[in-house]
């Protein structure tokens, strides 16, 4: 038993934890089922869900007090655990006696490897060091993932692979990109690292938020990773001004109406890609009205997630006609934010025809929901 809890504790220390399960109990009249901990961001915390027959109890223990304690006196209640880390997982086995038989696999792998099951191979891999990733702490120094951030890490190359299957083949000597509401600016950073170091090119980008704290926040981590032409600035989207040709726009759950904004200055700069992934869309909650529609819009969640998608929908359309081929594309997956519909768009050689054709099918799509949206009238544009 000493050998499982030292198994355990390393995994903790080393900040290498996923997930920690005991299951199995020895006696049916066993009160608790099963009990599973995970890490938190504070490293001196763990999250411990408790299944009872009828109920789960989730409470936050102190890393001490779960090693010192909880596994102590739970560990021999029940005939086995399993410990996942980031590159391990042990399956657990205690006899009788409470002897453990540990059974340890790599992540991924099976006793007979196959194509299916190999590791997969991320733009910024695990275990090498990355600067920024260090910089903002999803790293450890040594290029390891911390195991409270492997969410985030992987988000960043998700991200970096939407953005690679725009980039890899262009040849251009140097980019232009501005990222509205850049927020702790991740995946700005990210950007950089992608076109410096692994595209190897030119490039310049400007982050834009509403807070000035973390605009310099974001600035001080440029200056210490001595990206000189990764800048951070505070103020509105429509008040941000360049006289230089833009080839990628960027927002990232800029909020209602700012993401309209971010995609007329776009079109205004007649960027070849822009990538958006809008929030909170309220500006047609209150229009919306389709008398064959009512029993869903009557219910508040129902008319919130109908208003998010015809918010979209519009904003594609819209998109397409003014020459962009749309592709609508889920970002991330939906167990870390409902808000993951991610337009990517990149300008496409259209007819008039065409554009006709979109104009009216947008028109049509307007009345079926009695919309009048703020982008149309900003583009202020018609067939």
């Amino acid at each position: 038993m000493d050998k499982v809890i030292k198994l355990i504790k390393e995994a903790i220390s080393q900040e290498q934890l996923v997930s920690c399960t005991l299951s199995s109990p020895r006696k049916k009249s066993n009160e608790v089922k099963s009990i599973r901990a995970i890490p938190t961001k504070n490293q001196n915390e763990i999250k411990v869900e408790y299944k009872y027959q009828k109920h789960n109890n989730i409470v936050s223990e102190s890393t001490e007090d779960f090693l010192a304690k909880t596994l102590v006196s739970y560990l021999p209640q029940f005939k086995q655990g399993l410990l996942k880390t980031n590159e391990d997982e042990h399956q657990i086995l205690l006899n009788k006696d409470l002897k453990a038989k540990i059974i340890s696999k790599k992540v991924g792998q099976s006793s007979k490897a196959t194509t299916h099951n190999r590791k997969k191979e991320y733009l910024i891999p695990d275990n090498k060091r990355c600067p920024f990733l260090i910089e903002i702490g999803v790293m450890d120094k040594n290029g390891k993932v911390k195991s409270n951030h492997y969410k985030k890490f992987r988000q960043i190359n998700r991200f970096l692979e939407m953005v690679d299957d725009l980039f890899k083949n262009k040849e251009q000597d140097k980019f232009h990109i501005v990222d509205f509401g850049c927020g702790k600016s991740y995946l700005t950073f990210a950007l950089y690292h992608y076109f410096t170091e692994i595209k190897q090119t030119q490039v310049k980008i400007t982050g834009i938020d509403l807070k000035q704290e973390v605009i310099d926040h974001c600035n001080d981590i440029a200056g210490k990773l001595c990206y000189s032409t990764l800048k951070f600035a505070h103020g509105f989207i429509h008040d941000f001004k360049t006289d230089d040709p833009v080839d990628f726009v960027v927002t990232l759950h800029a909020c209602d109406t700012a993401t309209d904004d971010a995609i007329l200055f776009a079109l205004r700069h007649q960027a070849k890609d822009m990538m958006f992934v809008p929030c909170c869309q309220h500006e047609l909650n209150k229009q919306l009205h389709n008398e064959a529609s009512q029993v869903m819009l009557k219910h508040g969640i129902m008319r919130d997630r109908l208003t998010a998608l015809i918010t979209d929908t519009m904003r594609a359309q819209l998109l397409e006609f003014s020459g962009y081929k749309v592709q609508v594309m889920e970002f991330i997956d939906l167990e870390h934010t409902a808000k993951n519909i991610l337009l990517r768009c990149s300008l496409a050689k259209r007819s008039e025809k065409q554009k006709q054709e979109i104009w009216e099918k947008y028109l049509g799509f307007k009345k079926q929901w009695g919309i009048e949206p703020y982008l149309e009238k900003k583009i202020n544009q018609g067939p």
